[in-house]
């Protein structure tokens, strides 16, 4: 048989091992984002042939080269997981093909060519594998820092290191010399990548460690908060019978005004009850007649615009949880507006009900920088981060719960928070 055809047919005969090493080494650290088995294979299929239509090409070495790890950077396109720690995973993985295919000691005959095939692709399936036994990470994280210019820069100085040297004079004349260079890259990579995952993992570990601690502080607290309103509850309850009696009797003597501000006194409210809003719905009436009164304390306008059937079938909790807490920090915001500022301090409340469904538009003006997570969370700025910041996090996930729709804007200092609750019945 034709040596160039034998070559040819044993270098196809070893390709499919590149699919298998390739999502062996993804595989270990993110989720593929298909979970056909028919697709991933396609995918890999499809790979293999873009793979030989480039071997087959009559493009330059070096834009061969270039095409390859682009097909590496977009397979890993296909996984879940940190963006940066997936492009450098793939130019992790690129730098490894290269250095091994050049690092296996070549016997100048053909017999040898062919060995050094099959010899670089094991070679590549074993540092795959020996990364699946040492490594500790499954991909999150991201590498900033120090380190992250480190991770960057070494597959691309290691490459052009390689085709740098592959010139030289001296491993020209001491071809045998050459492969112990890219043996050393190799290593050099492979420990900077087990490294890397190390230092990413324990920086997961921390963060983690951190959010329990918070988690527990926050148990912990709310723990001692329900002993002290049940201590609470157990204290009016013993007296609850002795203030019933004291209003029944003031009843029965026709002492209505009086009966009716020592309820008011009892809910903590002062001034007339029920003539702020009206809509026909107590729990919506309640909250937004008590939110008043604290508004007007803190001297904030609530403006109300409200298209609602009387009688809606709302559940008790999850509106309460919704909009006394929407109220809560929209009542915290417009009070860091400084009157001397001249920026008007209000809270617009815009309600409406159509096709069975509750429409709730809250905005309020607010001062001072806005800070998000790495999430685009929206953060407290109190001193206490452990005990505030719950309210926004209680409304997502009971609206969450529900299947209602949550969304936060602001723009020109002025909080927009929209909410929407379906299948809402009416009596």
């Amino acid at each position: 048989m034709n040596p160039v055809l034998l070559d040819e047919l044993i270098y196809l005969a070893v390709l499919p091992l590149m699919p298998v090493i390739l999502h062996l080494f993804f595989g270990r650290f993110f989720t593929c984002l298909t979970e056909s088995r028919l697709r991933l294979m396609t995918l890999y299929i499809l790979y293999i042939v873009v793979h030989i239509l480039l071997h087959y090409s009559s493009l330059p070495a070096l834009l061969l080269m270039a095409g390859n790890v682009g097909l590496i950077l977009g397979l890993s396109l296909f996984y879940r997981g940190e963006l940066k720690w997936r492009l450098y995973a793939a130019l992790f993985i690129s730098a490894v093909i290269i250095l091994s295919d050049a690092g296996i000691p070549l016997i100048p005959t053909d017999n040898g060519y062919r060995l050094g095939l099959l010899l670089s692709k094991l070679l590549m399936l074993f540092i795959v594998l020996l990364l699946h036994r040492v490594v500790r990470g499954e991909g999150r994280g991201q590498p900033t820092g120090w380190l992250g210019s480190a991770i960057w820069l070494c597959p691309f100085l290691s490459i052009a290191a390689l085709l740098q040297l592959s010139g030289n004079p001296f491993f020209r004349l001491y071809p045998r010399l050459f492969p112990v260079v890219p043996a050393l890259l190799l290593t050099i990579n492979v420990l900077i990548f087990i490294l890397t995952d190390r230092v990413l993992s324990a920086r997961s570990e921390r963060s983690q460690r951190l959010l329990l601690e918070q988690q527990n502080s926050y148990y912990v607290n709310q723990y001692h908060r329900n002993r002290e309103f049940q201590e609470e509850a157990l204290r009016f309850r013993h007296d609850l019978n002795h203030i019933l009696l004291g209003l029944r009797a003031s009843v029965l003597n026709g002492e209505e005004a009086a009966t009716k501000a020592e309820l008011d006194a009892l809910l903590g409210w002062t001034g007339q009850s029920g003539a702020f809003c009206n809509t026909g719905n107590p729990v919506i009436d309640s909250i937004l007649d008590y939110k008043r009164r604290e508004a007007d304390t803190a001297e904030i306008a609530l403006r109300l615009e409200l298209n609602l059937p009387p009688r809606m079938m709302l559940d008790t909790a999850v509106i309460s949880v919704i909009l006394g807490n929407a109220l809560d920090n929209a009542l915290e915001a417009a009070c860091q507006v400084q009157k001397e500022s001249g920026a008007e301090r209000y809270i617009a409340v815009h309600m409406h009900y159509l096709n069975d469904s509750l429409f709730i538009r809250i905005q309020n003006p607010y001062s001072g920088p806005i800070r998000l997570s790495p999430h685009g969370e929206l953060l407290t700025t109190k001193g206490d981060k452990r005990a505030h910041g719950i309210g926004l996090r209680n409304m997502r996930q009971t609206i969450e719960r529900a299947g209602g729709l949550f969304n936060l804007s602001y723009s020109g200092q002025r909080f927009q928070l929209e909410l929407v609750l379906f299948h809402i019945e009416r009596l």
